[in-house]
């Protein structure tokens, strides 16, 4: 997962915008809405990346 890419949260479509460092427990993301531009910072474990290696819906652990 990078920053920028689009991700997927409660079945809607986010950009990702930010990450707490590796070194935090339960880390954070910041998203950005794809349709209304609004920022939420939800846990990263309930991130999906937007496609896997394999061409499955990943999920954020995978990255």
């Amino acid at each position: 997962m990078q920053l920028g890419s689009l991700v997927t949260y409660e079945g809607r479509p986010y950009y990702l915008r930010g990450l707490d460092p590796m070194s935090v427990s339960d880390r954070r993301a910041e998203l950005e809405d794809a349709f209304t531009g609004a920022r939420v910072s939800v846990p990263l474990d309930e991130v999906v990346d937007g496609k896997s290696r394999d061409g499955e819906q990943g999920s954020a652990r995978e990255a």
